[in-house]
């Protein structure tokens, strides 16, 4: 609980956007961008573009999701609900300061304890309350929505790769560059590119 409340703050402390971008979006870039991670699994999808050569496929892919990371999400519902969970935190924690020494037990007496214990039930309550993984998936739709719009008009489409692709991208070795050269061989192909494309969304 303690880690998730420190991440909400790192996150929302209005810069948070930059944050945001370096804890959260990171699998943003290598899926817009095919990227072949030696420790990832299979895409389902990557993007395609009938011809390009390796150099531009990375080039494309990484403008295209520097675009994503570097969208202004402050004023979006998602980063306003969790500054003002935020916010609500940071008046527990000067809250505490306050009345360090000051709970009173049943006894009379004072009771740290006791004062932790509540201090803990509140954070909890205003956690759930603001409902952070959902607010980070929406802003990681919002991000992603600029890098597909990115891709579209730098002429890419997305293809859904075969279960036998997946498997053999599974079992390349040679680590990353080896499933990386892998990914643009199948996003390059006129042929996949035909009739693996991702049908569009009704």
């Amino acid at each position: 609980m303690k880690l998730q409340n420190k991440f909400m703050r790192i996150v929302v402390n209005i810069d948070g956007k930059i944050q945001f971008v370096a804890l959260g979006c990171a699998a943003l870039l290598s899926l817009q961008a095919g990227s072949a991670n030696a420790k990832d699994a299979a895409p389902r999808v990557v993007w395609g573009k009938a011809g390009v050569s390796s150099e531009l496929y990375h080039d494309d892919a990484l403008a295209c999701g520097m675009n994503g990371l570097a969208s202004n999400i402050d004023n979006t519902k998602e980063v306003k609900t969790l500054a003002r969970a935020s916010q609500q935190l940071e008046g527990i924690d000067a809250s505490a300061q306050a009345s360090i020494g000051t709970a009173i037990g049943p006894t009379g007496q004072p009771d740290p304890v006791s004062g932790a214990e509540n201090r803990a039930i509140q954070e909890q309550g205003i956690i759930a309350a603001a409902r952070p993984d959902k607010q980070y998936a929406g802003i990681k739709e919002t991000m992603f929505q600029v890098v597909r719009r990115c891709m579209i008009d730098r002429g890419y489409a997305k293809i859904v790769l075969t279960e036998n692709q997946r498997k053999h991208y599974d079992g390349l070795k040679g680590g990353a560059n080896a499933r990386r050269a892998y990914i643009h061989e199948l996003a390059s192909d006129p042929h996949v590119l035909a009739t693996q494309r991702e049908a569009a969304a009704q």
